[in-house]
């Protein structure tokens, strides 16, 4: 059991860390931790540094919650000026760093609490519009407004329908539509559904497959390089399970597992993995070439729904009469059953992908490298006739205007310049075009320059996978760094926002529901335990109110019934309902 002071002390210094303007961070901030307070705190000790608010960036997931930050900001350097000092010790730091920027301001002749908009607090979306607007090329369309969801739709669709228009025109095209249409058995709905779908993440594949249009040369290439990526997803899936499955000295399993296997293969059973087993002497090696042996020692362990078997029969290879190795193997069950790591990573066996693509799926594949530039192609002329566009549209065009790391642009050169400090919110709802934005911003930064990134976010609350928000790069960014840059790690425990007996509740049942361990490729996320406050100490309930059966009107009439109490009783308090 982890000491709470232990928490406690860790959590305060992690907030005095954050406020050390020198050195770069990422902040893993739970729900109710007071992040927003530690970013504008973050950005108003930066303002008492620089040479102009340029030099700052802050930039957030909304536009709500870019203004409310921006907000935030002006009122605490407000309350410095017009307002008394505080008692509070959060909000007293607050004001004195207000103290420090106004000092700055006054001194550099900024006015920043006339002239707000010097500071550059926006959304990543913001910031691709204004770079595509540097841009000295012309054949970027203006941006006359981002189309709505509804609107995008219709485009998506459209553009993937006329991509059937071409059928007649172009040999090329007509095969690999053909080839398309054919492996959807005709159903032109499935087919641009696809071609929807793959429009909607367009940014992480264009860079890819361009215009499609590849030699006999290149394309093997790029065939090589998506299985070699397909086969180092599954290694690294079997070196933990391998390692997870050696630590636990389970006698005997090896013997088992293959005696298991050779009565299958006796008596003519029909299942391969398992057969597969007969005759091995150790754990197969991690390595895709032994994905069978893993799936077969997987299907003996666990059952269908993927919980450890309590008992085994002949189908697994466990007959009747042989009640020793029935026996041997129930004890390693059941001394299994505690191992909750290994139970999901022997289950995710089973959804590994096969490590190569038959030449029939290659068919298929290349013939989507094809087909979906031309569906960009009939997307971005939709977006010519209507004068809209998507924020990928505007993302892509920004990554254009900067170039690349190796040889940025004079837009890239330009923004190099100007930007000493970067503070990005939300950073686990970010996506992979949005990362590669920012790290061709950040291209040229090196350690010791004196420029600093503060990254603050929660992987436990991503929830903006529908726009391709990759959580998976937040974990990554914590073990290896963002770009050139080294960062440090902080993590706030202290939670502001609920009772002490809701954050017990928390911290009691989140831990079963989330990953037992961080797992950046497949974006799971192990659960951090909070720490409630003295303040709401005794306070919060968790209470199940169950309704049985489908009775709308009875569940309708059970949830008033709750809100009119709760009212009657919190007559001065907010109440929140979530559907």
């Amino acid at each position: 059991m982890i000491n709470s002071n232990i928490l406690l002390e860790d959590d305060q210094q992690a907030r005095k860390s954050a406020l050390d303007v020198s050195r770069s961070f990422i902040v893993q901030a739970p729900a109710g931790s007071g992040k927003t307070e530690l970013l504008i705190q973050r950005y108003l000790a930066l303002l008492s540094i620089v040479n102009s608010p340029e030099e700052i960036v802050a930039i957030t997931f909304t536009r709500k919650a870019a203004a409310e930050i921006k907000l935030r900001v002006i009122n605490a350097l407000q309350g410095y000026k017009f307002r008394d000092k505080p008692s509070e010790k959060h909000s007293l730091k607050t004001y004195e760093l207000a103290g420090m920027a106004l000092e700055r301001s006054a001194k550099l002749k900024w006015d920043l609490i006339d002239n707000p908009n010097r500071m550059r607090i926006q959304t990543i979306d913001s910031l691709n519009v204004s770079i595509s607007n540097l841009s000295p090329l012309t054949s970027f369309r203006s941006y006359s407004h981002v189309a709505l969801d509804a609107e995008l739709k219709n485009l998506y669709k459209s553009a993937a329908l006329s991509t059937l228009d071409w059928i007649s025109e172009d040999d090329d095209f007509q095969t690999a539509t053909s080839d398309v249409l054919l492996h959807v058995d005709n159903n032109t709905k499935l087919y641009t559904d696809y071609l929807i779908q793959m429009l909607k993440t367009r940014d992480q594949w264009l860079p890819f497959i361009g215009s499609g249009l590849f030699s006999p040369k290149e394309i093997l290439k790029l065939r090589k390089i998506l299985e070699r990526n397909l086969k180092e997803v599954v290694t690294d899936h079997l070196n933990k399970s391998f390692k997870q499955l050696s630590i636990g000295s389970y006698e005997n399993l090896i013997d088992l597992l293959s005696c298991a296997g050779s009565y299958i293969q006796e008596q003519n059973l029909k299942n391969e993995t398992i057969s597969s087993l007969s005759g091995i002497t150790n754990f197969p090696p991690a390595d895709s070439d032994y994905l069978k042996l893993w799936k077969g020692m997987a299907d003996v362990l666990l059952t269908k729904k993927g919980e450890f078997r309590k008992t085994v029969d002949k189908r697994q290879g466990f007959p009747i009469d042989n009640k020793k190795n029935k026996e041997e193997m129930h004890k390693i069950l059941e001394k299994m059953t505690s191992d909750d790591l290994l139970r999901k990573l022997l289950y995710g066996i089973f959804s590994l992908p096969p490590t190569e693509y038959t030449n029939e799926q290659w068919k298929v594949l290349s013939s989507l490298f094809r087909l979906l530039p031309l569906a960009v192609f009939e997307l971005n002329r939709l977006f010519d006739e209507k004068n809209v566009n998507d924020y990928i549209d505007i993302a892509i065009n920004s990554a254009k205007t900067l170039g690349e790391a190796e040889s940025p642009t004079d837009v890239a050169l330009l923004l190099d310049y100007q930007i000493k400090h970067l503070l990005i919110d939300e950073m686990q709802d970010t996506s992979i075009s949005q990362y590669q934005i920012l790290e061709k911003i950040t291209a040229g930064w090196e350690k010791g320059d004196a420029r600093t990134l503060f990254f603050v976010g929660d992987p436990m609350q991503s929830i903006y996978r529908f726009r391709n928000a990759e959580v998976g790069q937040f974990l990554l960014i914590q073990k290896h760094g963002f770009s050139n840059i080294k960062l440090e790690t902080l993590l706030l425990r202290r939670n502001f926002r609920s009772g002490e007996n809701l954050v017990n509740w928390f911290n009691k049942t989140f831990p079963t529901i989330f990953s037992s361990t961080d797992d950046p490729l497949k974006g799971a996320v192990s659960y951090e335990k909070s720490i409630p406050i003295k303040r709401y100490e005794g306070q919060g309930v968790c209470e199940v109110h169950a309704v049985f059966g489908s009775n709308k009107i009875r569940e309708a009439k059970k949830g008033c019934d709750l809100i009119k109490k709760i009212l009657n009783e919190h007559p001065d308090d907010q109440l929140a309902i979530l559907v």
